[in-house]
């Protein structure tokens, strides 16, 4: 079990150095040029990788923490600790659900376009649905543990699921809408991914800093954010195109 938990460890950090870095590609490159359209479609591809991994290995320790890391038998309290343990395995792969929607859902909107029935499938938003009410269960493990990071997530995470499910499910958009749900969608998996690597990988090297070590976990979802508002400000001129329009 250690072995395989070990294989996949390894696989998630090599396809998750590659999604940060080919996440700036398309962002960066004019958008229906084949280079944008390439390169995005490999961001894809490894950001379904990340998620898979991030999740498989995720409930491995929740499930069995001794068996992935038996060195937690020997710790002081050991009971509290693997708990510790699994709360904090339960936010990973609460980012690899935020990972992998959002990743899906930017591609998606981007093939149906205009024709949002496609969108309208049990398959397709119930992973949209467990997004938004697992926030909510995060939102109350943050405030009953009083962990920030997982309020925020919560937070996040719910309202991300909520917004994704308003745009399958509203009965109209502007024409052209899809392009800013796509720009937006593509920016929020980045947020899953520079999340996890400061709050998995980044922490390794953060945690001389002690309690500090927060800030660098919200702070790619609060530039995240910003870029998205400019991006979508940006673009809405560009093409010319409005938010949803009301149900």
């Amino acid at each position: 079990m250690l072995h395989i938990h070990s294989t996949l460890f390894f696989l998630h950090i090599v396809v998750g150095t590659a999604a940060l870095i080919l996440f700036w590609v398309p962002l960066l490159t004019k958008k229906g040029q084949l280079k944008h359209k390439k390169f995005g479609r490999a961001y894809r591809n490894v950001m379904y990788c990340v998620a898979a991994t991030g999740a498989v290995m995720a409930v491995m320790v929740i499930a069995m923490p001794l068996a992935v890391k038996p060195q937690l038998a020997n710790a002081p309290n050991a009971a509290i600790v693997i708990e510790n343990v699994r709360y904090f395995w339960l936010f990973l792969l609460y980012l690899a659900l935020l990972s992998y929607t959002t990743t899906r859902h930017g591609d998606a909107v981007l093939k149906a376009a205009n024709n949002r029935s496609l969108l309208r499938k049990v398959s397709y938003v119930s992973p949209l649905a467990m997004l938004a009410l697992g926030g909510l269960v995060f939102i109350a493990i943050g405030i009953v543990r009083e962990q920030t990071l997982h309020l925020l997530f919560g937070i996040l995470g719910s309202c991300a699921g909520i917004s994704m499910l308003r745009y399958v499910l509203c009965n109209n958009i502007r024409p052209g809408g899809y392009l800013l749900e796509h720009i937006g969608s593509m920016i929020g998996s980045g947020i899953g991914a520079y999340t996890a690597f400061a709050a998995f990988g980044g922490r390794h090297l953060l945690s001389g800093i002690g309690e500090y070590q927060i800030i660098f976990w919200i702070a790619p979802a609060v530039l995240g954010s910003l870029l998205s508002a400019h991006l979508t400000k940006k673009y809405k001129k560009v093409y010319r195109v409005g938010e949803i329009a009301e149900a």
